[in-house]
């Protein structure tokens, strides 16, 4: 696979003008906590092809709350991240400026979907029919990698893997990793660095992927939390569906946890539901025996028994062999 590149990646661009909203060129393609995401599309310039930038800022309608100034800090905090990322399955940061009225925007290498957007069509197109596991193989290699060059070479713990934050390119041809506003810094050890983190620093996460430990507020949090996640988006893969069931989803969709993980009383009860959660009621043949164990291994509720992403990188080369 070639390597991407990033051509602005050594410098924050600050002289890169954006009309947002409205303009056209412009289309929404995502959202998030208090952000949206919109695909650019570049104006041509004769016998050179650009291609589209994806623009992330804060919702027009939040400018003005309480926590605007928190989430423009929080993507010029992302932008300098991203821009240090070099690897091929890391979204490519394009530049990084400010709109007309003064909000930040960070405008990234676009991809096609998210993963958690081609499940949900998934599901509402064929049913519960999962993924072929070559697709679920191919996904999980990609990630692994990106977690490889995360944790080992970065120094980085990405603290929020989940299926909508896999950007999609094509047919599955290539996956990379996105969102790093809530990366923490790790110790070669793979613990979360409190000397540059800070000693209050937190796993923020999204609590439906978050691993036992992190819902329970243990203070020694590693790179085995990301990789708790990162079996939680292969469930996803077998399952179509969010990993907790409707009624709770709905007690804590009711709540704002935006920028902090819930109430002990919802950490437990998370913690229960999700320890790991059931194989979907398919029939999974043979050739998913690798894509199940990766699931297992990478959930165990007892970190320590959780493969580092070097070691799952290695296991999915060999199968690729074979």
């Amino acid at each position: 696979m070639d390597s991407f590149k990033t051509p602005l990646k050594n410098k924050l661009t600050n002289n890169v003008k954006v009309q947002i909203p409205p303009s056209p060129l412009m289309k929404k393609i995502g959202f998030g906590t208090s952000v949206v995401v919109y695909e650019l599309q570049r104006s041509p310039i004769p016998g050179k092809f650009r291609s589209p930038w994806a623009i992330k800022k804060l919702i027009q309608s939040h400018k003005n709350r309480d926590t605007s100034k928190f989430i423009n800090e929080r993507l010029k905090n992302e932008a300098e991240i991203l821009r240090k990322l070099d690897h091929p399955n890391i979204v490519g940061f394009r530049a990084f400026t400010k709109d007309s009225d003064g909000t930040n925007i960070l405008a990234m290498e676009e991809c096609t979907s998210s993963l958690g957007d081609l499940n949900e069509n998934r599901l509402d197109y064929l049913g519960d029919v999962p993924y072929p596991s070559d697709t679920i193989l191919k996904v999980s290699y990609d990630v692994a990698k990106a977690l490889d060059y995360l944790h080992n070479t970065a120094l980085l713990l990405h603290c929020d893997i989940k299926s909508y934050n896999v950007l999609v390119k094509g047919e599955f041809e290539v996956c990379k990793l996105c969102d790093f506003g809530v990366c923490l810094p790790l110790t070669k050890s793979g613990e979360i660095d409190r000397s540059k983190a800070g000693e209050d620093a937190e796993y923020v996460g999204t609590p439906h992927w978050s691993a036992p430990e992190v819902l329970l507020g243990n203070s020694s949090i590693t790179t085995k939390a990301d990789m708790y996640s990162f079996g939680i988006v292969v469930w996803e893969m077998l399952s179509l569906t969010p990993p907790i069931d409707d009624e709770l989803l709905e007690d804590i969709e009711g709540e704002d946890y935006s920028d902090e993980l819930p109430p002990i009383s919802i950490k437990r009860e998370l913690t229960t539901v999700r320890q790991r959660p059931p194989l979907p009621d398919v029939d999974l043949g043979p050739e998913y025996n690798l894509v199940l164990e990766i699931y297992f291994c990478c959930t165990a509720v007892d970190s320590s028994k959780r493969p580092d992403a070097k070691n799952l990188v290695c296991v999915l080369e060999e199968a690729k062999q074979t």
